[in-house]
């Protein structure tokens, strides 16, 4: 953006918020009016209920800005869209959203493009305070959409004439709501700075912008109905905020490593727009401004996943306040929060902070100005340059299918005939709702497949697990002729009704990222410095987090087909049986129906036959088949009558479930609810309280302890004197030694990941984590998908298959001490691969011989009770449906043995 342009659009920003608007505006309140303060006053915040009652006031007022309530969230609050342009604009609104539709699909001539692109504005997106504590958004969209409804200057009217804004004001209504109170209920008080000790959203708090490829909650369902079916931006701006050390802002573009499945416009697009936003920034005098530098954005990183469908994503981060509390940072603070690995080699001069901000004062409303300006600035080149990126999503589209056609993936094919067909259809119905195009074969068709994805690594992938990079070009080479020996020339049947994901489409990075197995290449932050972590996740690949099967093959070889709008799976009816009723335990939605039928009264057993594990149900129960017949009309579970070979016969029951939730508000805690909930399992919530109550086992069977809890927050919980004094303490002494009772007279404990600490530090049982004092040199492995080999016979493997993909996100590799104490037999469920070079399955990894053969889920007999220690999340987010069952085998019991007794 030109100097003079940026000049321009600084003063019109600060005016934005400091002038009167004009007098044709002026029967529309300003929020100052309406709410008693301006927004990003010290001290007030707007609760969402009276911001959305102001938008209705702007929307009665007003033909610039349409409100759509998309729904309710998950506590019942209203989810909502606000779209604003010109009153033209929004009249044709459908067309414009059918036009940028066929920009996005870029399956039209350049020609047609260029004539669509001349014809309608852009679509610029911008989201909101899906982060509740970052507060400062949902505030600042107040003022934004204020601004743009009221204003008649010449920038103001260019945007409304140029662009289409659809604003989500707040992506997590019920945290905003959480946070307001809270803040309310405490400000001007001792307490006015203390953490909220829940989650402020329901299940994921501060998670749910993890939640952006597998759409768990409904909040990211509508974000994605939103984006990819209704809106079809060109554009995308998501304003979060960070920690109030460091820079004011972070601006994109991003550091490096980026992902290069992603169009490389894009990234020159967004180096352009972020240009804008920072020069805008600093014609307005406002300092330290950071830009490409620390947040690396690989994968599926929070709501930024529309990059990988050709949509410019900026993300912003501004320094944050004590949520409205003013904020004294010193300059030491800002240097030490300069950390290495954070992108900034000091706080101080450098081309990526070219403005240092020197320390002071810093309130919600600085939040507030940084983000109306850099809100301002990418609307305004939006507009200025609306036919640039019409076309550049239209170019990116259209080159992304060309790409897919030459270089591949021909097409993955997800069966519908594999062992779990329904977690087949669950990942296909979250591949459609994000956008990609699905298909659905007619008939059946034979394809030779082209890698083993549990097997077989990316192709041109370098240096994991510790080889040269030499080493492992060779490895790969071998890997990969092995498996092309082994199935050269074999067809494979595939039947009608398969799914079918072509790469020659728009969204091609998004299926590379999804669908195959990733091996990243391991870089440094500097020579022999330490390795480059990325933002969140090394590796997404849906199919192994599902324990779902996925085909890749050439396209050439597809039958007929049609597009598929959804995965529902019809289940056949249930028929007449003599004997028994069947489900086949590999289905993980089988716990779920086995958990409905007992509820409901009828007789649940455990079995083998010659097929496999299943679920049996009496015959002779009259209330058996039509209960199944709902239940697999709703579910879509397949019952089949009278099975061939059955043996162990176990009769079951559910297990009474506690789920610790104390004051640290555990994100672990709260997807576990969701898992939990999910799959019709009824649980108590443990609080401290309850934990120190003797004779826990007379309440409960099974106790979960998440992750995320550190050992000294459980025992002591919080004690600074900011916590009002109800939320103060864990569980105490008496809590560990009520836990210890617990299992010593038959109950289960179970624990995940890092919750083992209790286990591993205050039950004297003969296991050590085998990482521990590992050095990072020694051992690097951020978040990825890992082979487990499970123990076939044991009661917690039943419906597994040999080999599970297990997420790991700061686990564990058990190894036993040989010293006696209380424990009973150790027995491993499952370890980490015993190959170093089969640990990893997609991601990175350094030092994978410290995994390798180390235990990974351990059964200890303790008393008359077990511990079940999992080193790694078997529910993690809600997004590993493929090691559910290691859980669900534990909550459904042969009475009155422990669930993991043969």
């Amino acid at each position: 953006m030109h100097a003079a342009s940026a000049l321009r659009l600084a003063a019109l920003a600060l005016s934005f918020l400091l002038a009167a608007p004009p007098a044709a505006a002026r029967q529309i309140p300003t929020p100052e009016e309406h709410f008693g303060y301006p927004m990003g006053a010290d001290k007030q915040l707007a609760r969402w209920d009276e911001i959305l009652e102001y938008f209705h006031v702007l929307e009665a007022a007003s033909d610039r800005v349409q409100i759509t309530t998309v729904g309710p969230t998950t506590l019942g609050n209203d989810f909502v869209s606000v779209t604003i342009s010109s009153p033209n604009n929004l009249r044709r609104l459908e067309e414009i959203r059918s036009a940028s539709r066929q920009i996005a699909e870029g399956r039209v001539s350049r020609a047609e493009a260029e004539r669509i692109a001349s014809s309608i504005p852009a679509t610029a997106f911008i989201n909101h305070n899906i982060h509740s504590t970052e507060i400062g958004s949902s505030q600042t969209s107040v003022q934004l959409v204020y601004e743009l409804v009221t204003r008649s200057d010449d920038v103001t009217r260019e945007i409304l004439d140029n662009v289409v804004t659809v604003l989500v004001p707040s992506a997590n209504p019920d945290g905003q709501i959480m946070v307001t109170d809270w803040y309310r209920q405490n400000v001007n008080t001792e307490y006015e700075r203390a953490r909220m000790p829940w989650l402020y959203h329901y299940y994921s708090g501060h998670d749910d912008n993890r939640d952006f490829f597998q759409a768990n909650l409904v909040e990211t369902r509508y974000w994605m109905e939103l984006m990819y079916r209704q809106a079809y931006p060109q554009l995308y701006l998501d304003q979060h905020q960070m920690g109030s050390s460091g820079p004011r802002i972070f601006v994109p573009p991003y550091p490096d490593p980026m992902n290069p499945d992603v169009h490389p416009l894009q990234w020159q697009q967004l180096r352009f727009i972020g240009g804008g936003m920072v020069a805008d920034l600093q014609s307005a005098g406002k300092q330290g401004v950071v830009t490409g530098s620390m947040y690396r954005i690989w994968g599926q990183e929070g709501a930024l996943t529309g990059r990988y469908h050709n949509i410019v994503a900026l993300l912003t981060e501004t320094a944050s306040a004590r949520i409205a509390s003013p904020d004294t940072v010193a300059l030491s603070a800002l240097e030490r929060g300069a950390a290495p690995g954070r992108g900034l080699s000091e706080y101080g001069f450098q081309m990526a902070f070219v403005d240092p901000w020197m320390g002071g004062e810093w309130t919600l409303g600085d939040i507030v100005d940084y983000q109306m300006i850099a809100a301002i600035s990418f609307l305004e080149q939006s507009a200025r340059f609306r036919e640039h990126y019409l076309m550049g999503r239209w170019q990116m589209a259209s080159e992304t299918i060309a790409r897919g056609e030459t270089e591949g993936p021909g097409a993955y094919v997800i069966p519908i005939d594999q062992a779990d067909p329904l977690a087949a259809a669950e990942l296909v119905d979250k591949l459609i709702l994000q956008g990609l195009e699905v298909h659905q074969a007619t008939a059946a068709f034979s394809a030779i497949p082209q890698t083993d994805v549990w097997d077989t690594p990316e192709e041109g992938t370098l240096a994991t697990s510790g080889e040269t990079e030499a080493e492992a070009d060779s490895l790969e080479e071998a890997e990969v002729d092995e498996v092309e020996e082994a199935i050269e020339g074999s067809e494979r049947l595939f039947p009608a009704g398969s799914w079918i994901v072509l790469g020659a489409q728009p969204g091609r990075a998004a299926v590379l990222d999804l669908l195959e197995p990733r091996n990243r290449r391991l870089q440094r932050e500097w020579p022999n410095g330490p390795y480059v972590r990325s933002y969140d996740g090394a590796a997404y690949t849906m199919p192994l987090q599902m324990g779902v099967e996925a085909v890749r093959i050439d396209a050439d070889e597809i039958g007929a087909m049609v597009p598929a709008m959804s995965a529902r799976i019809v289940a056949p009816p249930v028929p007449e049986a003599n004997q028994w009723y069947a489900i086949s335990a590999e289905v993980t939605r089988s716990h779920q129906v086995a958990a409905r039928l007992l509820d409901a009264g009828i007789s649940v057993s455990k079995a083998r036959t010659e097929g496999g594990p299943v679920f049996l149900v009496p015959a002779a129960d009259r209330l058996a088949r039509a209960a199944l017949s709902e239940l697999a009309s709703e579910i879509g579970i397949t019952v089949t009558a009278d099975p061939q070979g059955i043996s162990d016969v176990a009769a079951q029951t559910k297990a009474r479930i506690g789920l610790y939730q104390g004051w640290a508000a555990s994100m672990d805690e709260g997807w576990t609810r969701l898992v939990l909930e999910d799959f019709d399992f009824a649980y108590e919530t443990l609080t401290n309280t309850a934990v120190q109550t003797p004779h826990l086992e007379d309440r409960f069977d099974v106790i979960i302890l998440p992750a995320e809890i550190s050992l000294n927050h459980l025992i002591e919980g919080d004690t600074g004197d900011e916590t009002p004094p109800e939320f103060r303490g864990g569980i105490g002494e008496d809590g560990v030694d009520n836990l210890k009772q617990f299992v010593r007279k038959g109950g289960t404990l179970v624990t995940f990941d890092r919750a083992d600490e209790l286990v591993l530090q205050r039950f004297d049982v003969p296991v050590r984590d085998a990482l521990e004092g590992v050095a990072a040199e020694d051992f690097f492995l951020p978040s990825s998908i890992l082979r487990v080999e499970l123990d076939p016979d044991h009661p917690l493997s039943m419906g597994s298959p040999a080999e599970v993909a297990a997420k790991w996100a700061n686990g564990r590799a058990y190894e036993p001490t040989g010293f006696g104490g209380e424990a009973g037999r150790v027995e491993a469920v499952g370890r980490w691969a015993s190959d170093p070079d089969r640990v990893l399955m997609s991601g990175m990894l350094h030092g994978s011989d410290r995994l390798a053969g180390k235990g990974a889920i351990l059964d200890v007999e303790y008393g008359s009770g077990r511990i079940l220690m999992y080193g790694f999340r078997v529910q993690h987010r809600g997004q590993t449906h493929g090691t559910y069952k290691l859980l669900f085998n534990a909550l459904l019991k042969s009475d009155p043995r422990p669930a993991t007794e043969p």
